[in-house]
């Protein structure tokens, strides 16, 4: 039976299966707080992502890493966050140590967006450092708005931190664990804090632009939800996990043909 997790694959095997260069997606995600209703481990779907992509394609896949930097989730038991140097040593390490064994083709299913900034410097470095390029997707921001119009119809887009898409996509893939009899009936949300206007978790609004506000989840939300999940469902995330492998076929398929090492 063919393998595609690293994981389940001895030395011997992965060094088989990296004489073909092949793409290795390394899944990210976190521990933190999604609401009172969901999961804190959403790493867990960037592993199912990663796992039925490499499925559908041969490429193989990482073991994901559960943690990343979530500071203003700190507030919330259950959420544990790393430092910023800690995130971008531990990628940078991975795929060093992936390199060295001839890999040249390095994807990050990112699925948590306090990941993103070290995704980035870590992609550069490397393709500084090591002449390897690497690309990136970042799960939760990957729908495109006609997905977004056929998936919640005529809901005004409930996106947002505790909201959508994640409370679907974990209501489908760990129905069991759910707990949707937590999410309260109404919940508030804080539309400023002192002088200034809120506009999300990091930015708030300031004339007719936006500045940032380097707030904590509790300062907007005692809950911990930005975002919608009443009409979330385990048949709205199937269809969600649908596109987001899509997206990841597709990723696969362009870096399998493209040359990643950089002159």
């Amino acid at each position: 039976m063919q393998k595609f997790a690293l994981h389940h694959m001895t030395w011997k095997e992965i060094n088989n299966a990296f004489k073909n260069d092949p793409v290795i997606i390394i899944p990210l995600g976190s521990m933190e707080e999604h609401g009172p209703h969901s999961l804190t481990g959403d790493f867990m779907a960037s592993t199912e992502i990663a796992k039925r992509t490499a499925e559908r394609t041969g490429a193989l896949y990482a073991p994901t890493i559960p943690f990343g930097n979530s500071e203003y989730f700190r507030g919330y038991p259950g959420t544990i966050s790393l430092s910023q140097p800690t995130v971008i040593s531990l990628l940078e390490d991975i795929c060093t140590s992936l390199i060295e064994h001839g890999i040249t083709k390095i994807l990050f299913f990112n699925g948590h967006a306090g990941n993103g900034p070290a995704v980035d410097q870590v992609a550069r470095k490397i393709r500084r450092e090591k002449k390897v390029m690497i690309a990136s997707m970042d799960l939760w921001q990957m729908l495109s708005i006609d997905q977004k119009n056929e998936i919640y119809q005529e809901e005004i887009d409930p996106s947002g931190h505790g909201g959508e898409p994640l409370t679907s996509v974990m209501s489908y893939l760990f129905p069991h664990d759910m707990r949707m009899d937590l999410l309260p009936k109404s919940w508030e949300l804080k539309e400023s804090y002192g002088e200034f206007i809120i506009d999300s978790l990091v930015k708030m609004k300031l004339n007719n632009s936006k500045a940032n506000l380097f707030v904590n989840m509790e300062d907007i939300s005692k809950e911990g939800i930005l975002g919608n999940p009443v009409n979330a469902s385990a048949e709205r995330g199937e269809k969600i996990v649908s596109c987001l492998i899509e997206y990841g076929v597709t990723l696969v398929k362009k870096a399998e043909a493209t040359n990643m090492s950089v002159k």
